[in-house]
């Protein structure tokens, strides 16, 4: 029983990136570029605009975990660890080893062939402002690949 809400719980962990995806193409880039769009420019503050889709995530994930306190129901858990989890990962990838932001990570992401390889398509998305919605995967024939990492992988 319990390996049910383990499975519950990784499929919403990756389910996220594709409702994250979505959410970066007609959401953030469509009607609510206003709160998105100073992540795409240089800055030194340590909070922007762009954070309160986290914090729409985690609000979410609260009550998820509400609901089960409420309910007792173990699958509104298992969905609430797999975002929380998610929200985990978007930070440390996304936010520390993409973007640099907090503990600069970047050098080291750069140096390691999985991360260079999301910080790649992830500036690509940022130089041409469309494509590569996505955060934690780099998915081929979905994800616009730079020419060099094309080379590298063949």
């Amino acid at each position: 029983m319990i390996w049910t809400y383990v499975t519950i719980a990784l499929a919403s962990l990756l389910g996220m990136e594709f409702v994250a995806r979505g959410m970066h193409k007609y959401v953030m880039h469509g009607f609510l570029w206003n709160l998105h769009k100073d992540h795409h420019y240089p800055t030194n503050s340590t909070f922007q605009r762009n954070d309160a889709f986290g914090l729409i995530f985690a609000a979410v994930a609260i009550t998820l975990v509400a609901l089960w306190f409420r309910t007792g129901g173990l699958v509104f858990l298992s969905v609430a660890v797999g975002m929380a989890v998610y929200g985990a990962s978007y930070l440390t990838v996304h936010d520390m080893i993409i973007h640099d932001r907090y503990t600069r990570m970047r050098a080291w992401g750069m140096r390691n062939r999985y991360f260079r390889r999301l910080i790649e398509v992830h500036d690509v998305h940022h130089k041409e402002g469309e494509g590569n919605w996505g955060f934690l995967f780099v998915i081929p024939g979905l994800d616009k690949i730079p020419k060099e990492q094309m080379k590298q992988a063949q």
